[in-house]
């Protein structure tokens, strides 16, 4: 069974700023419902695991929770403290232990906005640790403060289905 890839990207360069929305606290940023939606929509009847890389405060998190049995969570220590409780629900759990997250089997992984701020060398290690035959990535092109595109590490790992690219 092939890894596929579904793919909202921004194209931009490195030295653009994604204009998030945030106004004062955190939890204030909107959640990209298109990417939910595309999450939402690939889920056969009997996906039950969904792994929200790069989780931040929980957004998509919380979304994911209303079409999926079970939603993990993964984030640093210093993002998962932040969590809102409007963000909590009984089938979400927020974790930053990667060891323990790679092992889990999961249906479907949605990564929205982190990619591009892990270097190389990290994000080739978690893509060749994540258990999963699916991704959803809403990325920038570019990682950060570097001349590598987000796709050129992600093409190592999975089979690009849709690309669909947004200014």
């Amino acid at each position: 069974m092939s890894k596929d890839i579904w793919l909202n990207a921004n194209k931009d360069n490195a030295g653009d700023l994604i204009l998030t929305g945030y106004i004062g606290e955190l939890k204030d940023m909107p959640v990209y419902s298109e990417v939910i939606d595309l999450a939402a929509g690939i889920k056969p009847h009997n996906w039950q695991y969904v792994l929200d890389f790069g989780c931040g405060v929980g957004r998509n998190s919380k979304a994911l929770s209303e079409s999926y049995a079970k939603v993990i969570a993964y984030d640093l220590p210093s993002m998962i403290k932040l969590v809102p409780d409007e963000n909590k629900a009984s089938n979400i759990t927020y974790t930053s232990e990667w060891e323990k997250i790679k092992e889990i089997p999961f249906d479907t992984v949605l990564a929205s906005l982190v990619f591009q701020h892990i270097d190389d060398d990290e994000l080739n290690q978690y893509l060749s640790e994540l258990n999963t035959d699916k991704l959803v990535l809403h990325s920038r092109t570019w990682i950060d403060h570097s001349e590598t595109e987000v796709l050129t590490i992600v093409e190592k790992y999975f089979n690009i289905e849709t690309i669909e690219y947004v200014k």
